[in-house]
């Protein structure tokens, strides 16, 4: 019976992990859809939904409180992901997103050419990217081992292998 119990929280994480990665993937591939057709608006909801959920799930695979529950939460929980990876598309997502809504304002008043949008997209799509390559797939070993038992809530970089210099 305790075998049953101790095999539930980590079904349920995995459960969670794949709802987050899946919903990510989902929002992007709906927003990248969203663009060809030309609906600024409707993309940027959607990336923001896929963003949020990749979030989400990273949040959760590295133990922090509820998921990073707040969106100041979220933006806190990114920047110091991104700057502990040294992925400035990951440390600077929020601010691709805010690049990207501003950036549709101005193509719709006629101000700013479609380019600059799907180069803000461009951003967004890597750093959506990233982090979901941060979220364990239910097949990968690392996803037997769950969030509070292996890795911290802040998450360190990891350390360069032996004999490798650090470039300047």
């Amino acid at each position: 019976m305790t075998t049953q119990n101790s095999a539930t929280p980590a079904a349920a994480l995995q459960a969670r992990l794949a709802r987050h990665r899946t919903q990510a993937q989902r929002l992007l591939e709906a927003a990248q859809a969203a663009m060809q057709r030309g609906r600024w608006t409707q993309s940027e909801e959607l990336l923001w939904g896929s963003l949020t959920a990749a979030v989400k799930g990273v949040a959760l695979w590295h133990g922090a409180p509820a998921d990073a529950a707040t969106d100041a939460a979220r933006r806190d929980f990114l920047h110091r992901l991104g700057q502990q990876q040294r992925d400035r598309y990951i440390r600077d997502a929020f601010d691709h997103l805010s690049a990207f809504a501003n950036a549709a304002e101005q193509v719709r008043e006629r101000r700013r050419r479609v380019d600059y949008l799907f180069l803000a997209m461009d951003d967004l799509t890597e750093a959506i990217h990233r982090l979901l390559a941060l979220i364990p797939a239910a097949d990968s070993p690392a996803a037997d081992s769950p969030a509070d038992s292996t890795t911290p809530a802040n998450p360190a970089p990891s350390p360069r292998p032996p004999g490798r210099r650090r470039r300047r």
